[in-house]
């Protein structure tokens, strides 16, 4: 039933007609494809990755040479748990558009995702260095995350700064950085980096996990259990909402 009035509003703007009755001028095969992937993409952001591939499936079928729907098809398969195919999309993608920042942004977040830390970099310069590239702060902080991988912490900092000199507080860079501070034991400056973060994302279940962590460590218990109940109730069933659950059994005893 979730369905019905998206199908029926994609008919709409699919069918679109001119005044006269003749076909409208953008009844192309590229204006299906890019029809079939919007919708894809609302299917995506809103949980329903089985539901995307089915339309880009669609677009492809309008226009097999449709970049675009690769691109999100590979975000879609990646969801799915299914990583080959999710590389075979994203490959396609850039086959099709080599030099677009958002297909190597994201092929490079699944490539780290999968531990390809050597190829994830390669493929995230390329996107940092596009001067035309709209959002650069989402490849920079992919890329620190790729140095993290390789065990390059100095070269994480350098691409986590030029996230934040690009979109100052940047909230994934933040943590990312409140998340190496936290491993060099540097509490105080990891849990403000974070306070920062969840002043953006207040439900932000992994954040909220690490800052009740240093919560606890710093012997401030009541409050860490303030925020593993907020993880749980953000993501129950994420693995941050899992090991806040695993938290809250271990420091059950109370405390400040």
């Amino acid at each position: 039933m979730k369905r019905f009035l998206p199908v029926i509003v994609f008919l709409l703007l699919l069918s679109g007609c001119a005044s006269d009755g003749q076909p409208a001028v953008q009844d192309t095969p590229r204006h299906k494809a890019d029809i079939y992937t919007s919708l894809a993409t609302a299917y995506l952001e809103n949980g329903h990755p089985r539901e995307a591939v089915r339309e880009l499936q669609a677009a492809l079928a309008a226009e097999q040479d449709y970049a675009p729907a690769y691109n999100v098809m590979g975000l879609a398969y990646q969801q799915l748990k299914q990583p080959d195919l999710a590389r075979r999309a994203f490959r396609a993608a850039l086959s099709l558009d080599p030099k677009n920042p958002e297909v190597l942004n994201n092929y490079g977040a699944f490539l780290i995702d999968n531990g390809d830390y050597a190829e994830a970099v390669h493929i995230l310069k390329q996107a940092t260095a596009d001067p035309l590239y709209g959002t650069p702060q989402f490849a920079w902080t992919n890329l620190a995350r790729a140095y993290l991988g390789l065990k390059q912490p100095q070269a994480a900092r350098q691409a986590i700064a030029q996230a934040l000199m690009l979109v100052p507080n940047y909230a994934p860079a933040l943590h990312l950085l409140a998340e190496m501070e936290y491993k060099d034991g540097n509490l105080p400056a990891a849990f403000s980096r974070l306070q920062v973060v969840l002043a953006q994302q207040p439900d932000n279940a992994d954040a909220l996990v690490l800052a009740g962590r240093i919560a606890a460590q710093e012997g401030r218990v009541s409050e860490a259990r303030d925020f593993w109940k907020r993880s749980v109730d953000a993501a129950p069933y994420s693995a941050a909402g899992v090991a806040a659950q695993h938290l809250l059994i271990q420091y059950s005893g109370g405390g400040q």
